[in-house]
């Protein structure tokens, strides 16, 4: 079986790439700067993006399934649909002359949203590009809710603020969610490779819905931290966002943090819908949230704090 993906030098697609390489299939990756894919002996670079037709032609000539990864989570509203749409359908059409058989789209549960922000928005648009394209192609669109592990540097704000003393998050203390691990998430992606499911589906860690206090009793466990959550009130939080949004503006450098960010958080209910992607030894947010926590220490991008040791106990 040969394979392309996109969106290889990203956190989930490192994970994805990674895992592909043991199984030893053939694989084509399209990145803008081939260097930054990981080094295997079944991996061939394409250099590109999702902009180059014919880079995307090499990428797809010859290949049995597509795993689309490639995203973008912040820019500005054309840049987000540029890539999460025009790409996505420009990925499709270099797919469609291929004659290739299999597309796996990774979407987002944001798309169930697409009023909250310019991300959603462009998420949905993007499925529905891939769900034009079912005639000619089996498609599957794959959607994950906040997604964490190591590699990740989006959430790191989020991390910094959940293993301080007092945690200080934006949000509701009655919202619910779901979480997954990158290394779930790409074996989801593998495995869809293969599957003749077709259409949507959501998947999570297998737990279903958490809130906020949940996810802090088990940061408790795994470090000790935090001893308090509070919540910013959605007023105070949406006035950062819109401020971000107007430096954003003058300084045409977009970032994580916008209104529509904001309005993401504190939607009441991101937690992921039935049937789900059934398997087996998903990883448990406590052994997730330790492997992140410690991967990002030895980065240095968090403070020194003691993990406890649970060797016993597993």
């Amino acid at each position: 079986m040969k394979i392309a993906v996109t969106g290889g030098t990203g956190f989930v697609g490192r994970h994805a790439l990674r895992l592909l390489a043991d199984t030893g299939v053939q694989v084509r990756a399209l990145a803008r700067r081939p260097e930054a894919l990981p080094q295997a002996p079944e991996l061939t670079p394409v250099a590109g993006d999702l902009r180059d037709a014919a880079a995307l032609a090499r990428l797809c000539e010859g290949t049995d399934a597509i795993l689309h990864i490639a995203g973008a989570v912040s820019g500005t509203p054309a840049q987000m649909m540029t890539t999460n749409a025009d790409g996505t359908a420009n990925i499709l059409h270099a797919a469609d002359r291929a004659g290739v058989k299999r597309f796996v789209h990774l979407s987002s549960l944001a798309a169930r949203e697409p009023h909250l922000s310019a991300y959603a928005h462009s998420k949905a648009t993007g499925e529905s590009i891939v769900r034009a394209a079912a005639r000619t192609i089996s498609t599957l669109i794959i959607r994950p809710p906040a997604v964490y592990g190591e590699g990740d540097l989006a959430t790191l704000p989020l991390l910094k603020a959940l293993t301080a003393r007092t945690a200080v998050l934006p949000g509701s203390a009655t919202a619910k969610f779901s979480l997954i691990h990158a290394e779930d998430l790409a074996r989801i992606c593998i495995a869809a490779l293969s599957a003749t499911t077709e259409e949507v589906r959501e998947v999570d860690d297998g737990h279903g819905a958490y809130d906020w206090n949940e996810v802090a009793a088990c940061l408790r466990t795994v470090c000790g931290r935090p001893n308090r959550v509070h919540f910013l009130p959605r007023s105070l939080a949406m006035t950062v966002g819109h401020a971000a949004d107007g430096l954003s503006a003058l300084t045409r450098k977009p970032g994580m943090v916008s209104a529509g960010k904001m309005r993401e958080l504190y939607h009441p209910d991101w937690v992921s819908r039935p049937p789900g992607w059934p398997r087996d030894h998903a990883i448990s947010l406590e052994q997730g949230m330790r492997r992140t926590l410690a991967w990002a220490m030895a980065q240095g991008l968090l403070p020194q704090i003691p993990l406890a040791d649970r060797s016993a106990a597993s």
